[in-house]
C-alpha cells in the first residue's frame, strides 16, 4: 500500500493537535453501531417537500384506497407542520420561499383527508397560492395532477403523445435521449395521458377556490415568451399536437399502448419498483389501473407495495432514543427515527406524531459513506461491523444490463444503485463511493475481491461521456434543448456530465493507483478546469451546492497526484475560507441554484461544514485556522448521543426544483471529518490513503 510523498507528510508531521475529537468520535462510532441492521447495512430516512406525502395521498384516493385513519391523521400532521406562517409551503428549508405548486398539492391534499377550506391554516394557504396567481400557474406535473381530478381540463397539460414511444432513435425526440428519471416517469405517464382519466372528487375535495381565473376558461396555459425562438417553436408544436392527435389511426395509438405497457411491466420487475422512485413508481401503478390491471395481477401489486413501502411510519419527536420506538420503511426497519422538527407555534401535543413518504430510500449510499467514515475514525477492517457491511455491498452489485446499454451495448455491468433494489439503474456515484469504501474496508488485500471489484471500475470508465466527465446514470445524455419543450419546465430532463461525479470517478481510479499518465483522469481534469466557477468553486449538482462541489473536486485532485499549491487550487481554498461563518461552520441555502449570489451562504450544518473541512484538508490546510474552527464547531454542537441536529436541505434531488433532507448526513459525515482530522494531526495517513495500491489495479483491458 502507497503512502503521499515525504514533503506533504513532513508537513502534516509538525502539526499540533489543539483539538481532541476522539472523544467525539468515540460517541458517534456507538451509536452506529447500534444502528447497523443485522444484514449489515445502515438505511436512513430521506425526506423531500410535501409534495411526495401529499402525493401518496392523492395516488390512494385515485384508487379508491382508503388510507387507515392513524395514518391519515399522521400525514396530515406532516404536512401542516411544513406550513410557512404566510400560508405556503417551501421546497426546501422552513424560511422558505414558498413554491406554489408545492402549495397546491399540499391545499388539495388536506381537503382530501377532511380539513376544511375555512379552517384557518387552509384559509391562509388559500390567500398565498391565490396571491402567487392562482393554481393555474402550478408546474407541468401539478398541473397534469389538477387535470387527473377534474380541476382542469386535459388541454392543459401539454401534450404528450404516446406515439412518442414508436419514433426511432434517430429523431430530435427519443426516449433514450433522456435521463433514467425521466424514462421511468414518462412511460407510464404517456398511458395516463392517453386514457385522460378525470376522477371525480367529493365537492368539499375540489380546490376551485384556489383558481385566479375559473379552471375551464383556460385554453393556453404554457404562453410564448420573448427572445426565445426554441421554447416558443415547442409551444407551438404542443398548440398543433393538441388539435391533431385525434388524427392518428386506432392501430397506430394502440400498437403504442402495448409497447408503453411493456416497457413498463419489464421495469416493474423486482421488488424495488419502476426507477425505485416514487413518481415513477406511482405512474406505473396509476397506468396499470387505467389499463384495467388490480392487485390480481403480480406487476401491479408489487408496484403498489414498492409505494407504500416508501413510507416512514411512526415518526416521533427526536427527544426519544433511536431504540424506543421502530421505524420502519419498506418493511425494513431505519437505522435511526427521523429528526421531527417542532418550532414554537408549530407543533402540539395533538400533532407531534407525524409519518411522511419518501421520494425513494438510500441503503447503499448510506452504508457505504458510514462505512467510508467509521473507517476513517478507526474501525477495525477485521470488525464483524465491517465485514457484515462489505458482505452487504457485494452483494448488491448489479451486473445487469440496464437501460445504460443504449449506449455502451458491448460494456459489462458492474455497478451499485443508491436504492435496496434499482436493477436497471446503477449509478456512478454510488459505484464509486461503495469501490472507495471497500478499498478502505481492505477488500484489495485478498485478490478474490479483484475480479468483482474490477468489474465495477471497468463500468465507471465505460460511461464517461466524450467530454471527459461522467454524469450519474447514462453517457453524453446532453441534448440540452429538449429542456425546452413544454413539458420540461423543470429544467431536469437531462443527466448530464457534472463535477461532483467526475472528481468521484478520479478520486476512486486514484486509490487503486493511477495517476495522470492514465487517458481518463487527464480527460476528467481538463473537465473540471473547465467548469470551475471564476470565484474558484465547482457546483455540485447532487448536494447543495458550491461547498458540495468543491469539496469533491478537491478530495478527487489529491488523490491522483495534483499539486495542491496550484494557483486554481489556492483560489478554491481561498473560496472556502472566505465562506467561513461567524461560529466556525459553513452552510449554503438551496437558493444558490436560483442565484449564484447565495453561493457558500447559509447558517451553518454538520454536513457542509464536513464537506468544506474534508476540502480543505485535501488541499493541506490541516493545521489552518479555518480548519481548527470548522472542527470546534463539529465539536461544540455534537449532542450527547454523538448524534449532530440538521434541520437544513443538503440534499439535491434537481437543482432549483427539488431537494432533499439526509436524514444521515448530519451523523457520518461529521465523524469522517473528525476522523480525517485525527489521523492528520497524529501525523499519520488516512486510511484511504493508507490502502492506495502501489501499482495500477490491473483492470484487464486498455481504457
Amino acid at each position: 500500500m502507497n503512502t503521499e510523498n515525504s514533503k506533504n507528510k513532513k508537513n502534516r508531521r509538525q502539526i499540533v493537535p489543539l483539538l481532541q475529537p476522539k472523544d467525539a468520535m468515540k460517541r458517534v462510532a456507538k451509536r452506529f453501531r447500534s444502528l447497523q441492521s443485522p444484514d449489515g447495512y445502515w438505511v436512513f430516512a430521506l425526506e423531500a417537500d410535501v409534495t411526495i406525502p401529499s402525493e401518496y395521498i392523492m395516488f390512494n384516493r385515485f384508487l379508491e384506497r382508503k388510507i387507515d385513519p392513524a395514518v391519515a391523521k399522521r400525514l396530515g400532521n406532516y404536512i401542516r407542520s411544513k406550513q410557512m406562517p404566510d400560508g405556503g409551503w417551501p421546497l426546501h428549508d422552513e424560511d422558505g420561499p414558498i413554491n406554489i405548486s408545492a402549495s397546491v398539492k399540499a391545499y388539495m391534499a388536506l381537503k382530501m383527508l377532511g380539513d376544511d377550506k375555512d379552517a384557518e391554516h387552509m384559509v391562509r394557504a388559500r390567500r398565498t397560492i391565490l396571491a402567487k396567481g392562482g393554481a393555474e400557474t402550478s408546474n407541468v406535473f401539478t398541473r397534469i395532477c389538477l387535470a387527473t381530478f377534474g380541476q382542469i381540463p386535459w388541454h392543459c397539460p401539454p401534450a404528450m403523445p404516446i406515439e412518442i414511444v414508436l419514433l426511432p432513435k434517430w429523431f430530435f425526440f427519443h426516449l433514450d435521449k433522456v435521463s433514467y428519471w425521466s424514462r421511468s416517469v414518462i412511460y407510464p405517464l404517456l398511458i395516463i395521458y392517453a386514457k385522460q382519466p378525470v376522477c371525480k372528487l367529493r365537492l368539499e375535495e375540489a380546490i376551485p377556490e384556489l383558481f385566479c381565473k375559473p379552471a375551464e376558461e383556460h385554453i393556453h396555459i404554457d404562453k410564448y415568451r420573448d427572445k426565445s425562438w426554441r421554447k416558443n417553436a415547442f409551444i407551438l408544436l404542443d398548440r398543433i399536437l393538441k388539435r391533431t392527435l385525434h388524427l392518428i389511426p386506432d392501430m397506430i395509438h394502440n400498437k403504442a399502448i402495448k409497447y408503453a405497457e411493456k416497457w413498463t411491466r419489464e421495469h416493474m420487475a423486482g421488488r424495488g419498483g419502476i426507477g425505485a422512485i416514487f413518481p415513477a413508481m406511482a405512474n406505473a401503478v396509476t397506468a396499470m389501473h387505467l389499463l384495467g390491471y388490480d392487485e390480481s395481477d403480480p406487476d401491479f401489486a408489487r408496484g403498489l407495495k414498492a409505494v407504500d413501502d416508501l413510507m416512514v411510519d411512526k415518526f416521533q419527536s427526536s427527544d426519544n432514543s433511536p431504540r424506543e420506538y421502530t421505524v420502519v420503511t419498506g418493511g425494513r426497519e431505519l437505522s435511526a427515527a427521523p429528526e421531527l422538527d417542532i418550532s414554537p407555534g408549530k407543533g402540539t401535543a395533538e400533532n407531534l406524531e407525524q409519518c411522511m413518504c419518501q421520494p425513494c430510500n438510500s441503503p447503499i449510499w448510506d452504508t457505504c459513506l458510514t462505512l467510508s467514515a467509521m473507517m476513517e475514525a478507526g474501525e477495525d477492517q477485521n470488525s464483524k461491523l465491517t465485514q457484515q457491511s462489505i458482505k452487504w455491498l457485494w452483494d448488491q452489485q448489479i451486473f445487469f444490463k440496464g437501460d445504460w446499454k443504449s449506449k455502451a451495448p458491448k460494456l459489462e455491468g458492474g455497478g451499485w444503485a443508491f436504492q435496496f433494489e434499482n436493477t436497471f439503474y446503477p449509478d456512478l456515484d454510488d459505484t464509486a463511493m461503495v469501490l472507495m469504501a471497500m478499498a478502505r474496508a481492505g477488500v484489495l488485500e485478498n485478490k478474490d475481491n479483484h475480479e468483482n471489484f474490477v468489474k465495477g471500475v471497468n463500468w465507471l470508465l465505460g460511461m464517461q461521456s466524450s467530454d471527459g466527465g461522467y454524469a450519474a446514470f447514462d453517457i453524453d445524455n446532453c441534448a440540452l434543448y429538449l429542456n425546452d419543450i413544454p413539458f420540461a419546465d423543470h429544467g431536469a430532463l437531462l443527466d448530464p456530465p457534472t463535477s461532483d461525479l467526475t472528481a468521484r470517478v478520479i478520486e476512486l481510479l486514484g486509490v487503486i493507483g493511477y495517476d495522470q499518465n492514465f487517458k481518463p483522469i487527464r480527460q476528467g481534469i481538463e473537465f473540471l478546469k473547465k467548469e470551475q466557477e471564476e470565484d474558484g468553486s465547482w457546483f455540485g449538482r447532487w448536494g447543495v451546492n458550491y461547498i458540495y462541489g468543491t469539496w469533491s473536486v478537491l478530495c478527487g485532485l489529491r488523490q491522483v497526484g495534483e499539486d495542491m499549491n496550484s494557483p486554481y487550487i489556492c483560489k478554491a481554498v481561498e473560496w472556502f475560507e472566505n465562506h467561513q461563518n461567524k461560529d466556525g461552520g459553513w452552510g449554503e441555502s438551496c437558493l444558490s441554484y436560483n442565484n449564484q449570489n447565495y453561493a457558500g451562504l447559509g447558517d451553518s450544518t454538520p454536513s457542509q461544514t464536513s464537506w468544506a473541512l474534508l476540502g480543505l484538508m485535501a488541499a493541506g490546510k490541516v493545521n489552518s485556522k479555518a480548519v481548527s474552527r470548522g472542527i470546534r464547531y463539529l465539536l461544540e454542537t455534537q449532542k450527547e448521543d454523538g448524534s449532530w441536529n440538521e434541520k437544513h436541505f443538503t440534499g439535491t434531488g434537481f437543482p432549483k426544483v427539488f431537494y432533499l433532507r439526509y436524514h444521515g448526513y448530519s451523523q457520518y459525515f461529521p465523524m469522517w471529518a473528525l476522523g480525517v482530522y485525527d489521523r492528520f494531526s497524529a501525523g499519520e495517513d488516512t486510511k484511504q490513503i493508507m490502502m492506495r495500491l502501489d501499482a495500477p489495479l490491473d483492470l484487464g483491458r486498455k481504457w
